[in-house]
């Protein structure tokens, strides 16, 4: 029985090999014939063998398929991508703008890369999430800090990102060279300024919102109260709990970062000023342009954040922000009308000498008042200068490099023989090194 299957069915290839051959017959026509469907007459056509197929209209080449962009912009993504291979799509994408137009999209791009060998995906065995979402804008904020983070020439900086649950919005994000609580008052300021309070805020368990004792009266606790904040706190251990902020963090490293690293060799006397332009600039794309993965139809965070839904709590009391973040610090004028501050000396007008002075550390200024009263103030900035007490003087050797501390540092061979100054910066992790009052370089303490 098998085999009279099989001799029927040869014997139906064989009346369908004569009948390929005659050109006036239609598909239809030679279904008919054997008894078939057409797509069963096109398969066939499909899979003849070469031989089986007239020789006289030989069937025609496939045309080969045009690219849409010239040769030298995939040359200049694999380029970049052999010069930098931790970068990704998105950053070359970005890099091609300005040299192309047009250029790729950003998914061509990946799969470029993935079709050359150039990335590869690792999954892991891992358990799944359980996932959550406020269900709008401006009803939970996540609050982190991201560091430390080495940069050239600035040494380590923190990084203070508040996020929004529901868009993933960055309503306010800010580069310090530590982490102190100030710090993160001042960024939850300029979200709240910006973009009114939200109902609550998450934050971890570090020293900069909970005591150490795991108190909940700080100053961060104490001002999210008087906004008529909700302050709420993740599990201890679980950074899934914040999982959003964290990932955000991810992608700052991975398209932010990279690139500025990449960058910085051309850059001189980059400062955080400097770094925190950049980021905010980073900051308006990321918000405006990035489509965000987890939203409805990979949206761009700020069509989600400004939709009719969104929660408004504009802040309409007027908050002395100063009370909060900064706090008056008592000094004594002495006979040369200076008042000492972390080893500076800061010039007072005459007529205060022995008074008592409070001194108020701003972010940009110092602030110096008699009896309420504001007597002078004095801008602060890195280039800056003030004059120490006891100062360090270094001469820069034939290798442009000062010793300090037992330790040598690299300055600029081109001012050898040169007496420059040397003087810490507030945080203790930056050496500021004056010639003339000059600031000439920021070295990072070994």
């Amino acid at each position: 029985m098998k085999r009279k299957k099989q001799r029927e069915k040869q014997q139906l290839r064989e009346r369908a090999r004569l009948l390929f051959y005659n050109k006036r017959l239609s598909n239809q026509a030679i279904a008919k014939a054997l008894e078939c469907s057409i797509r069963t007459v096109i398969r066939w056509k499909y899979h003849a063998h070469p031989s089986q197929v007239n020789e006289t209209n030989p069937p025609k080449p496939r045309r080969a398929r045009q690219r849409r962009y010239p040769t030298l912009v995939f040359d200049r993504i694999k380029e970049l991508k052999v010069q930098n291979p931790k970068w990704t799509a998105t950053i070359i994408h970005q890099t091609l703008r300005e040299t192309f137009n047009p250029i790729p999209s950003e998914s061509t791009i990946r799969k470029y890369l993935v079709a050359n060998g150039f990335q590869f995906k690792y999954i892991a065995n891992r358990q799944g999430y359980i996932k959550f979402q406020r269900g709008k804008p401006n009803d939970l904020w996540q609050i982190d800090i991201a560091g430390p983070q080495s940069l050239k020439g600035l040494g380590t900086v923190y990084l203070i990102l508040i996020l929004d649950d529901c868009s993933r919005f960055i309503v306010a994000a800010q580069y310090f060279q530590d982490q102190k609580g100030m710090n993160v008052l001042q960024v939850i300021r300029d979200a709240v300024l910006t973009y009114g309070r939200p109902q609550q805020l998450l934050a971890d368990n570090g020293s900069q919102f909970k005591n150490m004792i795991g108190d909940n009266n700080t100053r961060y606790v104490n001002l999210l109260y008087s906004l008529d904040i909700e302050p709420i706190f993740s599990r201890r251990n679980h950074p899934q709990s914040k999982g959003k902020v964290e990932r955000s963090f991810g992608t700052v490293n991975q398209q932010f970062l990279l690139k500025l690293r990449a960058d910085l060799p051309q850059l001189l006397d980059f400062s955080l000023r400097e770094l925190n332009v950049r980021f905010q600039q980073w900051v308006k794309w990321y918000n405006e342009q990035k489509p965000a993965r987890s939203l409805p139809h990979r949206k761009p965070p700020t069509t989600v954040y400004w939709e009719a839904n969104r929660i408004s709590r504009p802040l309409d009391a007027q908050v002395d922000w100063n009370q909060w973040i900064n706090a008056y610090i008592e000094r004594k004028v002495t006979k040369y009308n200076e008042i000492s501050y972390q080893t500076h000396a800061i010039k007072v007008p005459p007529g205060f000498v022995g008074c008592w002075v409070d001194l108020l550390h701003l972010e940009d200024r110092f602030e110096i008042y008699h009896q309420d009263q504001l007597l002078c103030t004095v801008l602060k900035s890195p280039e800056t200068y003030f004059p120490s007490k006891v100062p360090i003087m270094r001469t820069i050797a034939q290798n442009g490099t000062v010793q300090y501390q037992k330790h040598w540092y690299s300055v600029d061979y081109k001012l050898r023989g040169k007496k420059v100054e040397i003087q810490a910066s507030e945080d203790g992790r930056t050496l500021l090194v004056y010639l003339d009052t000059n600031l000439l370089k920021r070295l990072s303490v070994k």
